[in-house]
């Protein structure tokens, strides 16, 4: 703890910090360039969804888990997206007065634009379990305390819903604490998968057996659900929208399009009828981690496009390079006139 300390006083000072891991390091810079004051506490609070599906899954386990938790001086808390605490358990009173001066209390804003580095942040901005002990807090009146979180998604359509932390003082804390976060969440998702639907649970089995036959990007779709691969996701698609879309093309169509490039080959779960929903396989899309480099010629494109206008672009400069820059060869390949494609290289700021 004297380590982090010290690495933080010369962080503070403007000197480069040693002997910290290079996580915590990036996580105090990006604290810094959010105008975090790492003096005042002030993380400040919301009105929360305390009801939330995701809450009312999880605390359940939580309250469980911690009847075996009374006099450990642990807290157990679930969070949104946002890093906002919706849901807040403490083993003894004493303790939960203690958090409440510290502003750690529901509703209180820990994403780390607001409290800089601490587990919660670090782990919705990192995807990973995170701990943080003591001076590795970015904000100064967090140095007492040691935290660890983990996010959480949906064990069936993949969503964000927030994530679980465990806190202690900081001398309590040791490397159980990250084990016992990873538990914790184990349990939740566990939970989170009982509860599902068994037409959540049937468009996961369909998604898993199509990605499992298919090169093709993949998009299993329902009312309120949508289970996409990597590709898929990374095209950010609105789940309303394209189940209105679904939903207007009707469970005779065989073909939905997307963007002037981007279609899906549209597959009802069964036939005749969208009452169980859909499978889309994607086509124009090239697959996450395989595309090729954009040719040097090209400038950076325009921040104001859309996904699939981005991955529409992508293609277009693909197509480009394996035609060795000729349009002409390009449009056919792309199934456009020349005038469509030079339209779109303006749009797209592609040469």
């Amino acid at each position: 703890m004297a380590r982090a300390l010290d690495a933080w006083e010369i962080f503070q000072s403007g000197g480069e910090p040693t002997g910290i891991q290079g996580e915590i390091v990036s996580s105090w810079r990006r604290s810094q360039d959010s105008g975090v004051h790492p003096e005042r506490l002030d993380v400040g609070y919301i009105e929360i969804d305390s009801g939330s599906a995701f809450v009312r899954t999880a605390a359940p386990v939580l309250e469980k888990i911690g009847d075996t938790l009374v006099g450990s001086a642990t807290c157990l808390v679930l969070t949104d997206t946002n890093g906002n605490l919706n849901w807040r358990w403490v083993s003894e009173r004493s303790l939960g007065r203690a958090l409440d001066r510290y502003e750690f209390a529901e509703g209180a804003r820990y994403g780390e634009a607001h409290a800089g580095t601490n587990a919660i942040g670090v782990a919705l901005e990192s995807g990973r379990p995170a701990m943080i002990v003591g001076g590795e807090h970015y904000k100064q009146p967090l140095h007492r305390w040691a935290c660890a979180a983990m996010p959480i998604a949906h064990p069936i359509t993949g969503q964000p819903l927030g994530t679980v932390n465990v806190t202690c003082r900081a001398d309590d804390a040791n490397h159980l604490l990250r084990m016992a976060v990873r538990l914790l969440a184990d349990e939740i998702t566990s939970a989170l998968y009982a509860a599902a639907t068994a037409k959540q649970r049937r468009l996961l089995d369909v998604f898993l057996n199509y990605r499992a036959t298919t090169t093709s990007p993949v998009i299993t779709l329902y009312d309120h659900i949508m289970i996409a691969d990597e590709t898929a996701t990374s095209l950010n698609l609105d789940q309303g929208r394209l189940w209105a879309t679904v939903r207007e093309a009707g469970p005779t169509a065989r073909t939905i399009r997307l963007s002037a490039m981007v279609t899906a080959r549209m597959f009802p779960v069964t036939p005749g009828t969208l009452a169980d929903g859909v499978v889309l396989l994607l086509a124009g899309v090239v697959p996450v981690g395989r595309q090729a480099a954009l040719p040097a010629s090209a400038e950076p494109q325009p921040a104001r496009l859309t996904p699939i206008e981005r991955a529409e672009a992508q293609i277009i400069s693909n197509v480009l390079v394996e035609c060795a820059g000729n349009k002409s060869a390009a449009a056919a390949k792309l199934g456009i006139s020349r005038g469509t494609l030079y339209q779109k290289l303006r749009r797209y700021r592609l040469k």
